[in-house]
């Protein structure tokens, strides 16, 4: 590894110096900037779901590339949405995969603006979309297309249950194909609202959740 990344790399395991080694370079590579964490106490919120909210964190760079590569879907057919997607880092990763669309949502207005400025930024593009949408979680309606669903922790269980009854109303409406990824799940039990959806793998902090639509005379 480079010297002139200032880090002892010789303490972590081979898994983890990668892990590591991507995180520290992603910014400077592609001239973005998703790697500094944000407090939401420090930024003007409007929503009165700020107290629920937790701090921008950027996701991690080679685990969840590795992931999204292998979740053996046909990408052109699914659209990703990232919930609470902060400076954007997740949209960039996610759209170097052909997605349909790649979709954040952030009610922070200043991490927003720069996840805007990040996805022009970045140059790796494999989806059809990418854009960040600046509204509240709760208020954000799933489009009708099959989905990957991204949270790393973005808010506390009261936010979390309104999102979810949002998903479970959609899937009601309209069955289809539905993966959801949460890294970092405080408590497998916060989940438990979701209808249909089972435990398809947890793999390293990630548990990845499968949504199987009703038989086709019990849709409605």
């Amino acid at each position: 590894m480079p010297k002139s990344t200032g880090v002892n790399w010789s303490r972590f395991s081979p898994i983890q110096v990668l892990e590591k080694y991507s995180a520290h370079t992603f910014d400077r590579r592609y001239g973005t900037e998703t790697s500094t964490f944000a407090d939401l106490k420090t930024l003007d919120i409007a929503s009165e779901h700020k107290r629920h909210g937790e701090r921008y964190q950027p996701s991690p760079v080679y685990s969840l590339r590795h992931l999204l590569r292998r979740l053996g879907i046909d990408y052109p057919a699914f659209s990703f949405i990232d919930f609470g997607s902060g400076k954007g880092r997740t949209l960039l990763i996610a759209g170097e995969l052909p997605f349909k669309n790649v979709i954040g949502v952030e009610f922070s207005k200043e991490l927003h603006l720069l996840a805007e400025r990040n996805i022009e930024r970045y140059p790796r593009r494999g989806a059809g979309m990418i854009r960040a949408v600046h509204a509240d979680a709760c208020q954000f309606e799933p489009p009708p297309d099959n989905l990957v669903l991204y949270f790393f922790n973005p808010f506390n269980r009261p936010v979390l249950s309104e999102v979810l009854a949002n998903i479970n109303a959609s899937l009601k409406a309209m069955p289809r194909k539905v993966i959801l990824i949460y890294l970092f799940l405080p408590n497998e039990e916060w989940l438990s609202a979701l209808d249909r959806f089972s435990l398809r793998e947890k793999w390293h902090h990630y548990c990845v959740f499968e949504y199987t639509p009703p038989p086709m005379h019990q849709a409605s």
